[in-house]
């Protein structure tokens, strides 16, 4: 190990992180409005307020289909298509009967969603950059997307935090291209912990770059690319603190677990 490394494992080797979970499975906690208008979490004994209220009703509720259903639709179908050899059919399959049938089962529990001045002020930027696209290209189908993603993410802070994790392999000076997200995509793997999640991290990759593959998709997600303020969506203090008391090596690479 060379004197920086060395330096920077002295930094990361006792990061602040929650504590609670040390001596209970439960911690009383207050919700707050926080000061960008997102509901947070305080909690007894935590040094920073909780960045979202995710709803366990929600959770196990109308948001478990809908992400059951992501699942096996668009991400174990594709793969198993992938590994017999996929049709010239199965994107525009995907992008218009798969995506009504997950969008009807979204709009069942619609009215869990959060308005947009309430969700968390990196899901806030996802939604305004995505409308922004929906508005250049007319498309209704970012606008379904954009309403069901950010209802999972802004309820789950587990996709939440990983999607703000890959950000850091992202350019600091200027905006990211469909070959830096596909790098950022390959760390996820080296974060995990679990095996299992390991090979998640692995379909997730191969799935999301096949569609890429897609002219129409790629061209609207080269401008989401662009119109991203991507500092906004990087892990806060707060973010961390409670990211590290999961199953993740939130400071990989600084910190050689």
């Amino acid at each position: 190990m060379n004197i920086l490394q060395y330096i920077k494992n002295k930094k990361y080797k006792n990061a602040e992180m929650v504590k609670y979970w040390r001596k209970s499975d439960q911690v009383e906690a207050k919700v707050m409005m926080g000061k960008d208008g997102n509901y947070v979490m305080k909690m007894n004994g935590e040094k920073y307020l909780f960045p979202s209220y995710p709803r366990g009703i929600l959770l196990f509720g109308s948001l478990s289909p809908l992400k059951h259903w992501i699942k096996n639709k668009i991400f174990n179908d594709t793969w198993a298509e992938l590994e017999k050899g996929v049709s010239e059919n199965w994107v525009n399959h995907q992008k218009t009967d798969v995506l009504d049938e997950l969008y009807a089962l979204y709009e069942k529990g619609k009215y869990d969603v959060l308005p947009y001045e309430h969700l968390n002020p990196a899901v806030k930027e996802i939604w305004r950059a995505m409308t922004v696209v929906e508005k250049k290209t007319g498309s209704d189908k970012v606008r379904k997307l954009k309403e069901m993603m950010c209802f999972i993410l802004n309820e789950d802070d587990g996709y939440r935090n990983r999607f703000s994790w890959m950000i850091k392999f992202f350019p600091r000076f200027w905006k990211p291209t469909i070959k830096h997200f596909d790098y950022a995509l390959s760390m996820l793997v080296h974060g995990e912990i679990v095996g299992d999640m390991k090979a998640k991290q692995v379909l997730f990759r191969r799935v999301l770059m096949y569609f890429l593959e897609d002219k129409g998709i790629r061209y609207c997600f080269d401008l989401l690319l662009k119109e991203m303020n991507w500092n906004k969506l990087r892990l806060t203090k707060a973010d961390k603190y409670y990211f590290r008391a999961k199953w993740f090596k939130v400071d990989y690479p600084n910190y050689k677990y």
